[in-house]
């Protein structure tokens, strides 16, 4: 790539060092890539790895991305403009020459993504991973993840190997639109005499309408708004408009143009450090990065001896600049996808051997993949391969041999599920005598399973991750910004005995079990859940302001409610410090029990992740069920509920762990039903079995309540 360089003087008789600034701008005016695009193309890919890899350490980093946007805008504008001057533009030629850039290596990724995915990853999630791999090479994956309203920012959000070609769809989208928009900047050039002001009379309505509908998109749908190409524009725009103007910095004195580059390194590491998954994003904050590089591109290279031109010189940072694209494209692929080679989670070290294992291959890809390739097209020679119809015809079989396999694998295992699930429908609907928990009690049941030839498991693991407490799929479940206490009613609605369910999701699993109980016994049962909220005085301090929030407005909802019994549980996992949650607890259930409510605590189940089972469904499918159980001495956690109780006055246990754990082993299958849904939450299916149980369990724990 090339672009205009800012003017600099003659250079010295004597040669510079090769380190120095002025053998730097020495080289960019000579046509080389500049210097400060390189070291700010390794500042992005870095942030953006380091976010990756401990994003509690960089919880901003994600912002690297918005610097990506910046260059590409920058250099984009330059490579349309400057020939459409010359009047030696042609489309389908800057097509080409994009196509011969960016899509050997990321088709190369994507290749090697989907024959890893069809190696090494269950076949429960290859829907999921081919989809996107399919859409990645169609550049569509950023509006697949809008669909899904993925939040980029959590973990386990839709992850896929392919999930952060998301940028590079909204790239290849900015592209196809960016000439068209260009060209009519030329047409009005064509009648004005200053033709930078012709082509920011187009651009810049541009840049302020998609920054509108950021501000206004973030606001309203913050996860579908983080991916879409509408509320991205205005940072490409924002490049380009700068490239129109950047002659006027390089007039500006030195120390003005150090002062900027370090002011703009400094915006875009305090956006780094600042934001979170938290902040609102894009919106109003991504002018805190997109300005920083703004920034740092206007200054250059300039001269002063305290000016950062020596470091974005640094070898070091120049070679992480050439190979920044090929280690953004490396890196996710080899943190998703390791820990199922591994066959375990990726901790820390684990990531950080990911990103040490994809910078050789973001090496060997820029020096036998990139570079070839580019030096092999010429749009000016005549050879077969020089050919834009050559080039056009290899993008399009490029994206055939990875789409079609992808969606391939899509709708093969589609299908697969659909069957899946219509089998599990009717062996629910008419369960054998030893399904589920059922075959805990009965000691005739272990005989009949060992002669039962099918090794058959309810639900299939191919299906077993969807297989999830039916809440979520009702809104029951709330999230996101909400603050009040969303009720949802079960059971008997004019039931006389009023309970309550309140927690966070491992309450909400307990809503198939207690909803039967509810419904036999005609009491109206009411929902108060949300994932990652237990109900607690005093929350753990790393849950959101609208997380607290809402466990208040539930104690003051329940406290003033008409209950006969609250129900509740939550993660034992949950770090809350200081007593490990003990108090927080008594001091909520004594609020909640104050109307007359007695608060019947619902004690956790096992945790298959505490022994390394990150996906029970993926182990059983793999290995069997045998080899997926788990030790309790592992897998049960202490639950701070169990000392609550016995420190709140009428509060009482259900504990059901013997129908978890027998003999000292957490089985993965009990009465030929899959007990856990990917980590450590229970599937719809063996909770709905549980409801003989817990109702006998309540009874004793309670007392008879009315309508048993």
């Amino acid at each position: 790539m090339t672009v205009e360089a800012p003017s600099t003087p003659a250079t010295q008789p004597v040669p510079d060092p090769p380190g120095s600034s002025s053998a730097l701008r020495t080289r960019a005016a000579r046509g080389a890539v500049k210097p400060e695009i390189q070291a700010l193309r390794a500042v992005a890919v870095l942030l953006v790895l380091a976010y990756h890899v401990a994003p509690k350490g960089l919880p901003g980093g994600y912002v690297g991305v918005d610097v990506f946007f910046v260059i590409s805008g920058f250099l984009i504008t330059a490579h349309i403009v400057k020939p459409l001057r010359r009047g030696t533009l042609t489309v389908g030629g800057f097509y080409a020459r994009r196509a011969v850039r960016l899509l050997p290596a990321s088709m190369l990724v994507l290749l090697v993504t989907l024959v890893s995915t069809w190696l090494f990853v269950p076949r429960s999630l290859w829907p999921q991973f081919g989809r996107q791999i399919a859409a990645s090479a169609l550049y569509v994956e950023n509006w697949v993840l809008a669909g899904n309203a993925t939040d980029y920012s959590a973990p386990a959000a839709d992850v896929s190997p392919v999930q952060h070609f998301w940028s590079l769809s909204a790239e290849e989208q900015f592209y196809l639109a960016w000439p068209a928009l260009l060209i009519v900047g030329s047409i009005v050039a064509a009648r004005w005499r200053r033709w930078r002001r012709a082509y920011l009379a187009v651009l810049a309505p541009l840049a302020l309408a998609s920054l509108t509908w950021s501000v206004l998109a973030t606001a309203g749908e913050p996860a579908s708004a983080y991916f879409i190409t509408t509320t991205r524009a205005w940072e490409f725009a924002a490049g380009g408009i700068l490239w129109l103007v950047v002659h006027r910095a390089a007039t500006l004195p030195d120390p003005v143009r150090a002062a900027g580059s370090w002011a703009g390194a400094g915006l875009i590491a305090a956006a780094a450090f600042a934001f979170s998954s938290r902040t609102p994003f894009p919106g109003w904050a991504a002018a805190v990065p997109v300005l920083g590089a703004v920034l740092v591109l206007a200054a250059g290279l300039p001269r002063a001896r305290w000016s950062p031109s020596g470091l974005m010189g640094w070898k070091p940072v120049q070679a992480v600049g050439d190979m920044s694209y090929s280690l953004y494209l490396w890196h996710w692929p080899l943190i998703v996808l390791l820990p199922f080679v591994a066959g375990a989670q990726l901790g820390l070290e684990g990531r950080v051997v990911a990103v040490l294992v994809a910078v050789p291959l973001a090496y060997l890809t820029r020096r036998f993949v990139e570079i070839p390739v580019l030096d092999a097209y010429r749009p000016t020679g005549g050879a077969f391969w020089r050919r834009k119809s050559t080039v056009g015809l290899a993008v399009a079989t490029g994206m055939v041999l990875v789409a079609v396999p992808a969606f391939t694998m899509n709708t093969t295992v589609r299908h697969q599920q659909t069957v899946a699930w219509d089998t599990l429908e009717r062996v629910v609907a008419s369960p054998p005598a030893c399904f589920g928990a059922a075959a805990v009690d009965d000691p005739a049941c272990a005989a009949s399973a060992d002669d039962d030839p099918t090794d058959a498991v309810y639900p299939a693991p191919l299906i077993g991750d969807q297989d999830d407490f039916g809440v979520v799929h009702r809104g029951c479940q709330v999230g996101g910004d909400t603050v009040i206490a969303t009720p949802c009613t079960f059971g008997d609605p004019d039931g006389t005995v009023k309970v309550a369910l309140v927690g966070d999701s491992h309450a909400a699993q307990w809503e198939p079990a207690l909803a039967a109980v509810a419904e036999q016994r005609g009491w109206q049962l009411t929902t108060y859940l949300r994932s990652g909220c237990p109900v607690t005085a005093t929350p753990p301090q790393d849950r959101s302001a609208a997380c607290r929030a809402w466990e208040k407005d539930v104690i003051d909802t329940v406290e003033h409610g008409d209950f006969d019994y609250v129900f509740t549980s939550a993660l034992s996992a949950t770090h809350y410090g200081g007593d490990g949650g003990v108090e927080g607890f008594v001091d909520a259930w004594t609020r909640m029990g104050g109307s007359g409510a007695r608060v019947v605590a619902l004690r956790d189940n096992p945790d298959p992740t505490q022994a390394g089972v990150q996906s029970t469904p993926a182990c059983v499918e793999d290995r069997s069920a045998e080899a997926c159980g788990t030790s309790q001495d592992v897998s049960l956690l202490p639950d701070p509920q169990v000392s609550a109780v016995e420190e709140t006055p009428g509060a009482a246990l259900v504990d059901l762990t013997g129908y978890f754990c027998q003999d000292g082993t957490c089985p993965a299958v009990i009465g030929d039903v899959l007990v856990y849904h990917q980590d450590q939450h229970v599937t719809m299916t063996y909770m709905t079995t549980l409801a003989p149980m817990l109702s006998e369990a309540i009874d004793e724990a309670v007392g008879p309540v009315p309508g048993s």
